[in-house]
């Protein structure tokens, strides 16, 4: 009876072991063919992703729709650089940042920080067919839409949604 007890435990852990190696193939499957992990490089995103960390892009998200208002996106800016900011203008709006205050289509957008400069965008921008107006979390020290060396964001150059922060272990967690 003591043998066909340990051998019915064993079975199970080597059950649960197996689906256990089953479930973590078939997501690392998923991330190497849909997804693509980068690093954060600069402050701009921070506190939500800061130097360093790396994240997960998934590459498959704007397949078939396309980026919404406060989505985290990578692109690929004009120097070839991959860069991660997040979305506040869409196609066809027009931004405007006056006073420290973001506002698009004259409405204040008020989900996040203040934007201290407004570089391009004291100017009313005027986003075409295919353009997004994209900032940094960390509005002060971001290089983003506002610069030239960024500027609007075409959909062309749109790498995915940044949905995870997978390293470090102690921050892993979804991007918000």
């Amino acid at each position: 009876m003591k043998i066909k007890k340990q051998e019915s435990g064993f079975l199970i852990i080597l059950d649960i072991l197996t689906q256990l190696a089953v479930i973590l193939s078939l997501a690392w499957f998923v991330v190497f063919i849909f997804g693509e992990r980068t690093y954060m490089v600069g402050q701009s995103m921070s506190p939500q992703i800061e130097q360093g960390e790396v994240a997960l892009i998934n590459k498959a998200a704007y397949t078939f729709f396309k980026p919404k208002r406060y989505d985290v996106i990578a692109f690929k800016n004009s120097d070839g650089r991959e860069c991660i900011r997040r979305v506040i203008g869409l196609p066809g709006e027009t931004v405007n940042i006056r006073n420290g205050m973001v506002y698009v289509n004259g409405e204040v957008i008020d989900r996040f920080y203040e934007a201290s400069s407004a570089g391009l965008a004291a100017d009313e921008v005027k986003l075409l067919g295919n353009e997004y107006f994209v900032l940094g979390d960390n509005r002060v020290g971001s290089e983003d839409s506002r610069t030239s060396t960024i500027g609007n964001v075409t959909g062309d150059m749109i790498i995915g949604n940044v949905w995870l922060r997978a390293l470090p272990i102690k921050r892993i967690g979804f991007i918000r």
